[in-house]
């Protein structure tokens, strides 16, 4: 069974891991707020492709595996959705392990692309998808490789006999997370994947038959955010119109001491950056940060190793483009304003993980920071709100960047202390409390030519803290002041 031994190999890997799909309805099963999932088991880690009207969605979740019945771990499963009668397939198991090889305990995290595979398994036969996934022979989840099987129909699969990505010797977790393109559309592919052998690294590998690849370089770190130097991450896609490879990486896992003792696995955001393509390994040009999407923004208690929406051979321009689609790992359903850290920590588990679907647009650079209230508590925040909370807006505070964006590099945390009294800080940490994620980026100070309002942090005896434009925080006497925003 999956439990202890998934959490041991996950923490692994975490350390080293909103939107229902538009136009869809929900099969049989699907928890609501989730585009895939079950009840009751564990569904994460999606490779999303759209052709036309229809997206193929395999991922990584609890299932039994077919060779081995007994076995009822990390499988891959399969769904086809139809975008615009909405009508989705039953969950089935496509791959699982092969008992006695390389990747007899766990498969998973699954990568797909189209093309043209000629005679990659030695048979003759030519195979129009390919599947790179993650997979180990360790009960423990360690010294994983990366494999890779083909397939005319996405659903039955034929395994390469041997992983065509190896982890190094006295390696922990190894090697995982496998993102693929295909340049030719044919067998001509780059293979991304993160290497978790000394700290985390992202490599650019080739290969013209799918099988044997040739190490290109490391991706550059260069402009990643400051407090998140080595994220792991969930996926990578390629933007022909503009020439960018956007990458979605994962934020950290918060303290169990601010979740009532309870370890939560599952990061509670994700951030998406781009970097031309010239600069992939040079870090010539660097990353650049463009949005997150985690607790704050989405309610959501984890969000993490996301997937982003692709057509069949890893472009990004497919679906709403130029807004890009990801499909992230979420806990689910979404706590309540007012839940206690106990009870936000369960709300984390494994077994409430699901995967729903975020959105970016280009053009919305700024978010707006208001200040809102109900019968018990301030909440100050640029994302969601509890409905059954009865927040109303009680004032406009200013306006953050998504993103971190010339002089505006501050960025100010949501955070929460109990179950009801809700903060700004600019700790990462939130000074020891419950993160709930980030509102934006502002400035440390006023930048010479641009209009900005201060923001303070305020107390107030009966309400606890709350945000105000006032240094005297209206009254109820002198704030801290936190940074600047926009008016």
């Amino acid at each position: 069974m999956q439990s202890a031994g998934s959490a041991a190999r996950l923490s692994l890997f975490v350390t080293a891991l909103l939107l229902v799909l538009s136009g869809c309805g929900s099969a049989p099963g699907t928890p609501a707020g989730a585009v895939v999932g079950r009840a009751g088991l564990y569904d994460y880690s999606p490779s999303v492709m759209q052709t036309g009207n229809h997206q193929q969605i395999w991922w990584c979740g609890m299932g039994r595996n077919p060779e081995k019945p007994s076995q009822d771990s990390d499988a891959i499963l399969y769904v086809d959705i139809d975008t615009t009668t909405g009508r989705k397939t039953d969950p089935i198991v496509v791959l699982a392990e092969t008992p006695g090889a390389w990747d007899s305990v766990f498969t998973c995290n699954p990568r797909v692309v189209r093309g043209s595979f000629v005679n990659p398994l030695g048979d003759g036969a030519t195979y129009t998808y390919a599947m790179y996934y993650v997979a180990t022979n360790v009960p423990q989840g360690t010294f994983n490789n990366i494999g890779v099987a083909f397939s005319n129909d996405g659903i039955q699969w034929s395994k390469y006999k041997d992983p065509v990505i190896l982890s190094g010797p006295g390696s922990g977790y190894g090697v995982g997370q496998p993102v693929v393109y295909n340049v030719d559309s044919r067998s001509n592919l780059v293979l991304f994947y993160e290497d978790s052998t000394a700290g985390v690294e992202h490599l650019k590998t080739t290969t013209t038959d799918g099988v044997h690849f040739t190490v290109q370089g490391t991706l550059t770190r260069k402009g990643l955010e400051p407090n998140h130097p080595a994220p792991s991450w969930g996926d990578i896609g390629y933007d022909p119109v503009t020439k960018y490879w956007y990458a979605v990486f994962n934020l950290g896992v918060r303290d169990h001491a601010t979740t009532g003792g309870k370890a939560e696995i599952g990061q509670y955001g994700i951030e998406m950056y781009r970097i031309p393509d010239a600069s992939l390994l040079s870090g010539l040009t660097p990353w650049e940060m463009v949005t997150t999407f985690d607790t704050n923004g989405t309610g959501y208690e984890a969000i993490f190793l996301a997937g982003f929406l692709k057509d069949q051979y890893g472009n990004l321009n497919v679906g709403s483009y130029p807004k890009i689609q990801l499909f992230p790992s979420i806990a689910n359903p979404k706590p309540g304003w007012n839940d206690a850290p106990k009870t936000l920590g369960k709300t984390g588990d494994i077994y409430q993980w699901d995967i729903g679907s975020v959105v970016w647009t280009p053009s919305d650079a700024q978010l707006t920071l208001t200040r809102y209230k109900n019968h018990a508590s301030y909440n100050t925040t640029t994302g969601y709100l509890d409905p059954p909370a009865h927040f109303v807006a009680d004032s406009t505070i200013g306006h953050l960047y998504q993103g971190l964006k010339g002089g505006a590099t501050i960025p100010f945390f949501s955070c929460k202390s109990g179950a009801k009294d809700f903060f700004v800080s600019l700790d990462q940490n939130c000074d020891g409390s419950y993160i709930v994620g980030l509102e934006g980026y502002g400035y440390a100070r006023p930048p010479a030519g641009q209009r900005t309002v201060a923001v303070y942090s305020c107390l107030s005896a009966r309400q606890g803290h709350f945000v105000s434009g006032d240094s005297q925080c209206e009254g109820a006497g002198a704030g801290t002041l936190l940074g600047y925003a926009l008016p």
